[in-house]
This record gives structure tokens, sequence and C-alpha cells, in this order.
């Protein structure tokens, strides 16, 4: 075997092998962003119905002073 055709060959092992290091790092960065997008939603969902409970909870309060003195 010539040092050509094992060039070759490590060549054909390491590049398949160092695309699939490359995109499995970014698969990873994607579920680390995707997981921040995440935790933001729930925050601010979760904000908007604390809210919302509160709004509600004054409503009735002044539904119950103005009609059921």
């Amino acid at each position: 075997m010539t040092d050509l055709q094992i060039l070759t060959i490590a060549i054909a092992i390491i590049l398949p092998v160092a695309s699939l290091i490359y995109s499995n790092s970014r698969v990873t960065d994607l579920g680390k962003r995707m997981d921040d997008k995440f935790d933001g939603l729930e925050k601010r969902l979760s904000e908007k119905i604390d809210n919302a409970f509160d709004h509600m909870k004054l409503l009735l309060e002044l539904h119950e002073e103005r009609h059921h003195k």
C-alpha cells in the first residue's frame, strides 16, 4: 500500500467523522436554544395567566361592591 492510498483512506474516514461531530454539536446548540426559548415562553405565559387572574379578582371585588352591598 502506498502513502497516497493510506492518505486517501484516512481522509475518507476522517471527513465523515468530523462532519458527524460538527453536525452533532449544531444539534446540541439547537436543543439548548429551543430550551431557552421554551423557558422564556413558559415564563411569559405564566405571568400573563397570573395577571389575568388578578384582573378577574379585581373585577369580582368591584362587582360585589356595586351589586352585593
